[in-house]
């Protein structure tokens, strides 16, 4: 697949945050830093998810104010259930 992608390097981006988006929502290892690293497009798509521990590192560290505002409501909301 890099090989593949190598010379269109915005498709490249979006198969990683695919990626990364998969091992979060599905629990293999993942590393938080990808996620801080990420498009905003795939932190306020992780903001709602099912992962408590993306959630969290969303709600103190994502890159825009709405990021950061969906994931402490996401959270709110988890803590609420």
């Amino acid at each position: 697949m890099a090989q593949a992608t190598i010379d269109h390097p915005l498709l490249a981006q979006c198969l990683r945050e695919w990626s990364l988006f998969r091992a979060i929502t599905l629990k293999p290892p993942w590393q938080p830093e990808d996620l801080l690293a990420s498009s905003n497009w795939l932190q306020l798509t992780t903001a709602t998810a099912t992962n408590s521990e993306a959630i969290e590192i969303l709600a103190e560290a994502g890159r825009t104010k709405r990021i950061r505002n969906s994931a402490r409501a996401g959270r709110d909301q988890r803590s609420e259930s």
